[in-house]
């Protein structure tokens, strides 16, 4: 992926993620002790959450070095960013929540399977994109064209629920997953 204009993306999106962060925070039945935020934009949602829940350790999972490496700069240092695929997550069952928005780059069933595998019981996921329902609209609007002319530039696939939960079906997912589509499309998968 093209570092230039995920740093781009990510300074664009800093007024968003603490709106998108609370959104988050309120699917989760408690404070999560261990949250796990997944892929390019990682960062800005953990970032986010240290307002919210001040003992909330948050790792962060990239493929690339060079992503962890920006997201670090953006960041800081206080979040843990390792690398590795979310297709093969190299973690037990240990995570209260877990969180990949823009998952529709990279999303799989078997990344819908991985990530329900490493939330223990009560944990929560949320996957997908969105703004979330509490980010006001005068927020949306100052990032909303430039972030659409940017995803596309990085090859965003956009997808219809309807191919959402197909990929949900492959994944045989379907009794532990919600689709949710305040503030755009995300799937919340539920352990219990």
């Amino acid at each position: 992926m093209d570092i230039e204009l995920i740093n781009r993306l990510n300074a664009l999106w800093r007024p968003i993620y603490p709106f998108l962060a609370e959104w988050i925070g309120r699917h989760c039945p408690s404070i999560p002790a261990l949250s796990l935020e997944m892929g390019p934009f990682s960062g800005g949602i953990s970032h986010g959450f240290k307002g919210l829940f001040q003992n909330t350790r948050t790792v962060c999972l990239m493929s690339e070095k060079e992503v962890a490496d920006t997201i670090r700069k953006q960041f800081g240092s206080e979040i843990e960013i390792l690398t590795g695929s979310p297709e093969r997550l190299p973690f037990v069952a240990s995570f209260d929540l877990a969180i990949y928005r823009g998952a529709f780059f990279f999303l799989t069933p078997q990344i819908i399977k991985e990530t329900y595998r490493v939330l223990k019981p009560a944990g929560r996921a949320l996957l997908g994109g969105g703004y979330g329902s509490l980010t006001p609209p005068e927020e949306i609007a100052k990032v909303a064209d430039e972030s659409k002319r940017l995803n596309y530039r990085l090859g965003k696939k956009w997808i219809s629920r309807g191919e959402l939960e197909e990929m949900v079906r492959e994944a045989d997912m379907e009794k532990y997953s919600e689709i949710l589509q305040e503030g755009g499309l995300w799937l919340l998968l539920k352990k219990e």
